[in-house]
């Protein structure tokens, strides 16, 4: 009995074992998205970069000025429908995507996301500012921490 109940066994662990795959590695959140930022005439233009098996979903994607307002941006991207565990059926974004905003003078942004790593993980929020430095006027330069 020992012996079929540890051969039963043994063929399960073989069965899952993709999770133990190296290949298969989860990465961290900041291998999954990264981000980065660009000035387009008078807008800010944010790119995500996504690693393969990656998604975001797009209602969690928003902006925050000082004042701790929403801000307008324009999705730049293909939108997917998912049913998701957690969140039901929502509108994911699978590949890489920009999102462009006017900052209307303000020095700061808050931009958050949250996504997941394909059928093993979902991230937590994830925050990061964008930091707007001005010249007269002028935005002469952006980045994000």
């Amino acid at each position: 009995m020992k012996k079929k109940l540890f051969i039963v066994g043994f063929f399960s662990l073989l069965s899952h074992a993709q999770i133990f795959d190296s290949k298969d590695l989860i990465p961290t959140v900041h291998e999954a998205f990264i981000l980065s930022a660009e000035l387009k005439n008078r807008n800010i233009l944010v790119n995500f970069r996504l690693m393969p098996k990656t998604y975001i979903y797009l209602n969690k994607i928003n902006l925050k000025d000082s004042n701790d307002s929403n801000m307008y941006f324009e999705f730049q991207g293909n939108k997917k429908e998912k049913e998701d565990v957690f969140f039901g059926l929502t509108k994911i974004v699978d590949s890489n995507f920009s999102i462009k905003f006017t900052p209307r003078d303000k020095e700061k942004i808050v931009l958050n996301y949250q996504g997941c790593y394909e059928n093993k993980v979902c991230y937590p929020s994830k925050t990061k500012n964008i930091v707007i430095k001005y010249d007269k006027k002028r935005i002469s330069s952006v980045k994000i921490d």
